[in-house]
C-alpha cells in the first residue's frame, strides 16, 4: 500500500501523525505501543512497538508485517495450521482513533488494528474482507447510510478472581453471595477497585460493579457504546482484569466454567437499535438465526456447560430466564454470550442477522411465553403454541453444523469468513473432545 486512501483508516496521514505525536507528548511515560488484533479463535494478540518505531510507521503510512494468515493460523492451544500458511505477509494497520494508555501497565499504550490479508503468492493483497473489525465498521456504516439505523452495545463483564496454587487456579475464600456486602469484606475488593479505576482512567465509562453468586465471581457493567468502540473497550477491560490480578499474585478468567461445581461466568451484552419501529423485524432476524449464531457467541468447547437442560430459543419481556431478554422497546439483553468470543466477529454476525430480518421484513411469529423458562416447555406441542421451534445447541459441534447450513449468515458474512471459521472451530472441537475437563480448562484459561 502506498497511500492512506487504500487503508481502512479514514484519517489522513498528517492527521494520524499529528494525533499520535500529541498523544505521546501528553503521555511522556509511554515507552511502548501494543498493536493489537484478535484472531478467529478470540485470542488477543499484540506486536509491541517502541514509541519511535510506532511514530515512524505512522509517518510512512506502512503497516507492521505479519506471517499470513494471522487471523486463522493459530488455535486456542497455540497449535499452528501449517497447511494454511502462505507466502507473503499480512498487514497490521493501526486505527489510531482507538489509541489509549494501558493504565494497568502505564508505560504501555494499546491501539486496535485492522488486518489486510495477502493470501496470493504473487504478492497482491486480498484486502480487509476477512478482518472482523473492518467488517463490523463496514456493517454499521452501511446500516446508518441505507436505513438510518444505529446501534449501542453495553457489556456486563463477569470474571473470576482465583488464587494460584501449584500452578492451578483455586477458589478464593470469600462469602459466596450475589450482591451481599458481606462478599465485599475481603482483600479482593481493593483489587476490583483498582481494575475499575484503570478502566475509568482509560476513558471507558462504567456504571457499577458487584459480587456474583460464586466465591471470587464479580461483575463490572460498562456504559453502552457504538459496536466497534464497545468491542474495543471490552478488550481493554479483559486485559486490565487479568493484568491487575496477576500483579497481585492472583489469576483472573472470563472462561465460562472454570470450576465444575460452581456457577459459570457469562458476558451479557445489551443491544439497542435506534429504530424502535423496526424492532420486531430485527428481533425476528436474531431468533431465526440464534442457533447458528451460537458458534460465534458460545465459541468454546466448554461454553455449553452454561446451557440449561431443555433450554429453548425464545424471547421474553423483562425475563432473565430467556436467552434474549427484552428490556425496553428496541433494547435486548443477550444473555447466552460468554467471554471466549471474538467480540468484533460475534457482533458482526449478530447485527448481520438482525439487519437481514429488517431488510427482508421478517415477521415475528414467536410469542412471549410470559413465564419463567428455567425448566423449559412441557413438550414440543406447547412450544409450538408460542411459535418456538428450536432448543439451544448443547455442543460446539451442533452449533457448527447449524452454521454450515445457514445460507443467510453465509451470504451476509461471506463464504471465506464462514469456511475458515468453521475449519478452525471444527479443529478445536476435535482436539478438545479428546481431553478431560481439567485439561481443557487449563488450555483455555491461559488466554481467556
Amino acid at each position: 500500500m502506498d497511500n492512506a486512501s487504500q487503508t481502512p483508516i479514514s484519517n489522513t496521514v498528517a492527521k494520524c501523525v499529528s494525533g499520535l505525536t500529541k498523544f505521546l507528548t501528553d503521555n511522556p511515560s509511554i515507552d511502548f505501543i501494543r498493536f493489537q488484533w484478535l484472531d478467529f479463535s478470540g485470542v488477543v494478540n499484540a506486536r509491541v512497538a517502541t514509541r519511535g518505531f510506532a511514530l515512524s510507521l505512522a509517518q510512512k503510512n506502512v503497516p507492521i508485517s505479519l506471517p499470513s494468515p494471522m487471523l486463522t493460523a493459530l488455535l486456542i492451544n497455540a497449535s499452528v495450521l501449517w497447511e494454511d500458511i502462505n507466502i507473503g505477509v499480512d498487514g497490521l494497520w493501526p486505527d489510531w482513533s482507538s489509541l489509549r494508555v494501558c493504565h494497568y501497565n502505564p508505560n504501555h499504550a494499546q491501539v486496535m488494528c485492522f488486518i489486510e490479508e495477502n493470501l496470493h503468492k504473487d504478492g497482491h493483497g486480498v484486502g480487509f474482507q476477512c478482518c472482523p473489525r473492518h467488517r463490523l465498521r463496514e456493517l454499521t456504516d452501511s446500516a446508518k447510510a441505507k436505513h438510518g439505523m444505529e446501534f449501542l452495545v453495553g457489556v456486563e463483564i463477569e470474571f473470576f478472581i482465583m488464587e494460584e496454587s501449584q500452578g492451578s487456579p483455586q477458589v478464593v475464600k470469600m462469602v459466596e453471595n450475589a450482591f451481599s456486602t458481606a462478599s465485599l469484606n475481603n482483600k479482593y475488593l481493593a483489587i476490583v477497585e483498582e481494575i475499575v479505576n484503570s478502566i475509568l482512567r482509560a476513558g471507558i465509562e462504567l456504571r457499577q460493579f458487584h459480587s456474583e453468586g460464586a466465591p471470587g465471581l464479580f461483575e463490572i457493567s460498562l456504559e453502552p457504546l457504538a459496536p466497534l468502540q464497545s468491542a474495543d473497550a471490552l478488550i481493554y477491560c479483559k486485559e486490565a482484569i487479568k493484568a491487575i490480578c496477576f500483579k497481585h499474585g492472583l489469576r483472573a478468567t472470563m472462561f465460562p466454567k472454570p470450576f465444575e461445581k460452581l456457577t459459570g461466568a457469562g458476558m451479557h451484552h445489551h443491544l439497542s437499535i435506534s429504530q424502535k419501529d423496526n424492532e420486531e423485524f430485527f428481533l425476528a432476524g436474531l431468533l431465526e438465526n440464534w442457533k447458528s449464531l451460537a458458534a460465534f457467541y458460545m465459541p468454546n468447547f466448554d461454553s455449553y456447560a452454561r446451557v440449561r437442560p431443555n433450554e429453548w430459543i425464545c424471547w421474553g419481556l423483562r425475563n432473565k430466564s430467556m436467552g434474549i431478554n427484552k428490556v425496553h422497546d428496541g433494547h435486548w439483553e443477550l444473555r447466552s454470550i460468554d467471554g471466549t468470543t471474538n467480540p468484533h466477529l460475534m457482533m458482526l454476525a449478530i447485527l448481520s442477522a438482525g439487519m437481514h430480518g429488517l431488510e427482508n421484513k421478517t415477521k415475528l411469529v414467536m410469542k412471549d411465553p410470559k413465564k419463567m423458562m428455567f425448566t423449559g416447555f412441557e413438550s414440543q406441542d406447547v412450544a409450538d403454541e408460542f411459535g418456538v421451534k428450536d432448543k439451544m445447541p448443547t455442543s460446539l459441534k451442533e452449533s457448527i453444523s447449524s452454521l454450515k447450513e445457514n445460507k443467510s449468515l453465509i451470504n451476509a458474512l461471506g463464504t471465506e469468513i464462514i469456511d475458515r471459521y468453521i475449519k478452525i472451530k471444527t479443529k478445536e472441537e476435535e482436539i478438545f473432545s479428546k481431553l478431560i475437563g481439567s485439561e481443557r480448562r487449563e488450555i483455555s484459561m491461559r488466554v481467556f
